[in-house]
C-alpha cells in the first residue's frame, strides 16, 4: 500500500533522502554491457534506466503495479513484470546479474527470495544487494518511520546476510557505502564451491572486501 501511494513522487524522494545511487550502478556492477540483469524490487526503474543506458538488458520485477506503471510512463527501457519475489515467472539460470537495491528489507520471506535468486542466476552470475545495517542508529530510526506508515521492515545484519546467501550457494562479502548503508556482492555457484547447505542461518563476519 505504501508504494502504491509513493509511486508518483518516489524518484524525488530517493534523491532527497540521498539514497539514489543509480548513476554509479554501471560502475558498481561492472561489467554490465550485454548482460541480462534482473532488478528485483526495481520499482520505478531508476536503476534500470541507467543500466540499460550502459548496454545491459534489464528486467524489472516489482510487487507494486503503481511503481511499474510509473516506470512505463517514464519509458524505462526494460521489461517490466509484476510479481512476488518468492515466485518469479522467469526461467532458471537466465540472468548474469541480479540487483536488489533498497528492497531487501521489504521482503517478508527472505529465505524464499534467496532461493529464487539462486535459481534464476546463471552459474558464476553475480548478486548485488544494497541495504541498511540494523545495528546502526540511523537504520533503527528508518525502521521506526517505516513501521509508523504501516510498512514493517525486515533489515538483516550484513554478516548474517553473507551466511544466508552462502548456504544457498552464493559466495560473497560486503562493504559500507555510508555509515549505515552497505553493498553486498556475491557470485552464484563459483568454480569449486561446494553444493548449497540446507541448515539454518548462522552468524557471518563483518569483514570488508
Amino acid at each position: 500500500m505504501l508504494f502504491e501511494l509513493m509511486a508518483p513522487f518516489y524518484d524525488w524522494f530517493i534523491k532527497v533522502a540521498n539514497v539514489d545511487h543509480s548513476r554509479r550502478m554501471p560502475e558498481w556492477l561492472a561489467p554490465v554491457e550485454g548482460m541480462e540483469v534482473l532488478d528485483l524490487g526495481g520499482g520505478t526503474g531508476v536503476n534500470a534506466r541507467t543500466l540499460a543506458g550502459a548496454g545491459a538488458r534489464v528486467t524489472v520485477v516489482d510487487a507494486s503495479r503503481a511503481m511499474l506503471d510509473r516506470a512505463a510512463a517514464k519509458k524505462v527501457p526494460a521489461r517490466l513484470i509484476k510479481s512476488d519475489a518468492v515466485k518469479l515467472p522467469l526461467p532458471g539460470e537466465s540472468f548474469d546479474i541480479v540487483l536488489i537495491s533498497d528492497a531487501w528489507h521489504h521482503f517478508r520471506n527472505q529465505t524464499g527470495v534467496v532461493h529464487e535468486v539462486a535459481r534464476v542466476l546463471r552459474p558464476g552470475g553475480r548478486l548485488y544487494i544494497i541495504d541498511f545495517d540494523p545495528q546502526k542508529r540511523k537504520t533503527r530510526f528508518l525502521a521506526l518511520l517505516e513501521k509508523l506508515v504501516a510498512e514493517p521492515s525486515n533489515f538483516t545484519v550484513p554478516g548474517n546476510l553473507v551466511e544466508m546467501l552462502r548456504q544457498a550457494g552464493i559466495k560473497g562479502d560486503f562493504h559500507y557505502l555510508t555509515a549505515n548503508q552497505f553493498i553486498y556482492k556475491g557470485v552464484n555457484r563459483p568454480p569449486a564451491w561446494p553444493a548449497p547447505e540446507h541448515n539454518g542461518c548462522g552468524q557471518g563476519t563483518t569483514a570488508g572486501w
